[in-house]
């Protein structure tokens, strides 16, 4: 495998997973972090091949800079991947503007100006792909979970809007849900608001940040789900939206089910919004 991947996020976790498969099999890698000191083992592991590249996805300029720098370095950028992101957990009364605004930058403008910045190689060469990494989160609302859910779920509809509009020029779209992996996520990329509500506290053991923040004991695996992802995205009959987890096949599973049972009950109420055959709609 000679492609050139664009990976970010790659200090810790599923990013890392995802580069040292790439290595492995042989491709390059422009890998980025806010810190890029984090990515010296990584480095180190295969440095004829790999680029490290300071990037922050709240900064419009590190952005273009990072893919100029990738471009320079190793021609064109063959396969982006979409990985860099955090967890914010507040309930949707205790957060702030402020607040709000950076998780859809950091989890959705920033990734989605990315791939702008991308596409236009891609479709020149007439080939290419993304792969944007999302969350269960985005399958389904969680309890304290909002504003993370809510970016999620637009990069997940970006995506299928994208993959219509780039089909016929050759390029792919694969979006990822994860489940929980074991990785610094409830760790220091686990924000939340300095705002508590009262009336919110008999749930805050479900949702805020200070009782998960030294959870270890997910299910999944960031190397095994990295090899994971390389793996599907490089067959011809990669899917268009791929679960990652024995946790998260159950949420999306049982989150259909309720849906159609909830659709087919409702079904016939909803009908009864269309004209009627004998109806006269008017000017």
């Amino acid at each position: 495998m000679e492609k050139t991947w664009f990976i970010t996020g790659c200090s810790s976790g599923l990013g890392q997973g995802i580069a040292q498969s790439v290595l492995r099999r042989g491709g390059r890698a422009a890998v980025t972090a806010r810190d890029p000191s984090k990515l010296n083992t990584l480095v180190q592991s295969c440095p004829e091949r790999i680029l490290p590249l300071q990037m922050d996805l709240n900064d419009k300029e590190s952005i273009e800079h990072a893919v100029q720098e990738a471009c320079q370095w190793f021609g064109s950028i063959d396969v982006l991947v979409n990985n860099a992101g955090h967890g914010y957990r507040a309930a949707i009364e205790e957060s702030t503007p402020e607040a709000v605004e950076e998780v859809f930058q950091t989890n959705f403008f920033g990734p989605m100006r990315l791939t702008q910045l991308v596409l236009p190689q891609m479709r020149a060469r007439r080939r290419g792909q993304i792969i944007n990494i999302t969350s269960i989160g985005a399958v389904r609302g969680a309890l304290g979970n909002g504003y993370y859910s809510a970016a999620k779920g637009a990069m997940e509809l970006a995506s299928e809007s994208l993959a219509k509009e780039v089909k016929h020029l050759g390029i792919r779209v694969m979006l990822v849900e994860p489940g929980a992996l074991r990785t610094g996520f409830y760790g220091d990329r686990l924000k939340s608001s300095r705002l508590s509500i009262p009336d919110y506290d008999v749930l805050a053991e479900q949702y805020r940040k200070g009782p998960q923040t030294n959870r270890h004991n997910q299910l999944g695996d960031p190397i095994r789900a990295g090899e994971i992802v390389v793996e599907t995205s490089l067959r011809p009959d990669a899917p268009f939206r791929l679960l990652l987890g024995s946790d998260a096949v159950q949420a999306a599973k049982e989150t259909l089910e309720t849906r159609l049972r909830e659709l087919q009950l409702w079904m016939d109420t909803s009908r009864q919004s269309d004209f009627s055959e004998n109806s006269f709609s008017g000017e």
